[in-house]
């Protein structure tokens, strides 16, 4: 096996490591090791449990119908007063009132 001497670990990641090894009663080095396996793609186990308020968990978890469902409601912001929100095919989008207002604003000088 190789040692090596990492250097110039800022308080956070140093402070981090100290509360794991604290938690799982394990040495720091076998923290910085595991951590080393898991973010290498060398397997282990994670480290910390994800916030339950963490919603990349429910990646893909959608059935067919919750996923027509927000289809459904994202259809809903394609339009905007029954017009087209995005163009398609390269047609440029409609001018908005605030764009016109500039232009009138630049047409009269002030």
């Amino acid at each position: 096996m190789t040692d090596i001497l990492i250097r110039e670990v800022d308080d956070a990641i140093a402070e981090r490591l100290r509360q794991i090894a604290v938690e799982r009663n394990w040495p720091v080095n076998q923290v910085v090791l595991a951590a080393l396996r898991l973010a290498l793609g060398l397997g282990g186990e994670e480290l910390v449990k994800r916030d339950r308020q963490d919603i990349a968990h429910l990646r893909g978890t959608w059935n067919s119908g919750e996923t027509a469902a927000f289809r459904e409601a994202l259809a809903a912001f394609e339009h905007v007063d029954g017009k087209p929100l995005f163009s398609e095919g390269g047609a440029p989008a409609p001018e908005t009132e605030l764009q016109k207002a500039a232009a009138r604003r630049r047409k009269s000088g002030g």
